[in-house]
């Protein structure tokens, strides 16, 4: 049988926030001022969009945390 491994790379806020602390109104702010779209996040519709303003926000963890350990 086949091992499935899990990989969060992808996360929604709630579990960024989960994962390291930060509030929403932090989150904003680094996706508003530090945080590269495409790179540390980007949009989501249900029909597969990346271009729509309304999608679910993903942030990419590891890219985040790396920046955190660069900094």
């Amino acid at each position: 049988m086949s091992q499935v491994i899990f990989n969060e790379e992808w996360v929604v806020e709630s579990r960024l926030t989960e994962r390291t602390g930060l509030t929403e109104g932090q989150i904003k702010n680094y996706r508003l001022k530090l945080w590269v779209e495409g790179v540390h996040f980007k949009r989501l519709t249900a029909l597969g969009q990346t271009d729509n303003s309304k999608g679910l926000l993903w942030y990419n963890y590891p890219k985040i945390n790396q920046l955190v350990q660069d900094a």
